[in-house]
């Protein structure tokens, strides 16, 4: 695989801050020690307060996404990059997590907003790698910070290649209260994200367009040309074309979202829905 042709994780990721045996007994204890590599490996700006940060996210809404994951995030103004940290937690712990189950592996992602498209990318990589259970159970065998990180690099580039994409599927329609139905292996909604990332990469690349261009027209490939229709008049229109919903706002309008309408979107991950009064793509993390 030549590099830059896919989404680049291992610019996201370091092996200092991974904690490969965590002793927890409370979320709190988790998102704590996950601050606190952080905070030890990055010059973080001053004023710049994760930690109350990610703890004002977590209060909205648990980020215990189920199978074991658990995604504490935050938007931190005054941060230049996209930070992470991770941790494994062998003996579990209570997250509040969506199936109630406990938490075993954690990562933390803080982004400034000026790159959500490329958090919510990462992030839908993340969530899309670990809703398979046996790749929850094959990063808990890994014992060391660098087993971790590669164990972890392997299985997100993995979601990323094009031999996991399939062929362009019959058109569907897009509905702001009804799910559309896919066939596919990878959802429409996250190759909508993939696609807006991707196209802001091209969009800001000095090198590699003509790779970029072909992962683009690949991905544009796959998505029913209602879809596109839709995600394309949002571009032009009014971007971003997709948001994530935190708590109950939807990302693109900050408007209040129906109690109803969240728990659909929050609970059937793989459709796709708009958001009711902005229309744009929404996806919850």
């Amino acid at each position: 695989m030549k590099k830059g042709q896919y989404m680049e994780f291992d610019k996201y990721f370091n092996m200092r801050t991974i904690i490969p045996s965590l002793e927890a007994k409370t979320k709190q204890e988790v998102i704590s020690a996950l601050v606190e590599v952080i905070e030890k490996e990055n010059k973080i700006p001053e004023g710049v307060n994760i930690l109350s940060s990610i703890i004002e996210r977590e209060s909205v809404d648990s980020t215990g996404l189920g199978n074991g994951l658990a995604l504490p995030h935050a938007g931190i103004r005054d941060l230049n990059k996209i930070i992470t940290a991770v941790a494994r937690i062998p003996d579990g712990i209570d997250f509040v997590a969506q199936d109630r189950k406990p938490v075993f592996f954690s990562i933390m992602i803080c982004y400034p907003p000026s790159q959500n498209s490329v958090y919510l990318s990462l992030a839908a990589s993340i969530s899309k790698v670990f809703h398979k259970k046996e790749n929850i159970q094959t990063i808990m065998k890994q014992t060391t910070a660098k087993e971790i990180y590669e164990k972890l690099l392997e299985l997100l580039t993995k979601s990323d290649e094009p031999s996991k994409l399939i062929p362009p599927r019959k058109k569907t329609s897009v509905n702001e209260e009804k799910p559309v139905a896919t066939s596919s292996s990878i959802p429409e909604i996250h190759l909508l994200i993939r696609l807006q990332f991707h196209e802001e990469e091209l969009k800001n690349s000095t090198r590699g367009k003509k790779q970029l261009q072909q992962k683009v027209d690949n991905l544009r490939a796959l998505i029913s040309e209602r879809t596109l229709q839709h995600y394309d008049k949002l571009k032009a229109k009014r971007p971003p074309a997709v948001v994530p919903i935190e708590g109950d706002r939807c990302h693109g309008c900050y408007m209040t979202l129906h109690t109803d309408f969240v728990q659909r979107v929050r609970q059937e991950t793989d459709n796709l829905y708009t958001c009711p009064t902005c229309r744009r793509f929404v996806y919850w993390i």
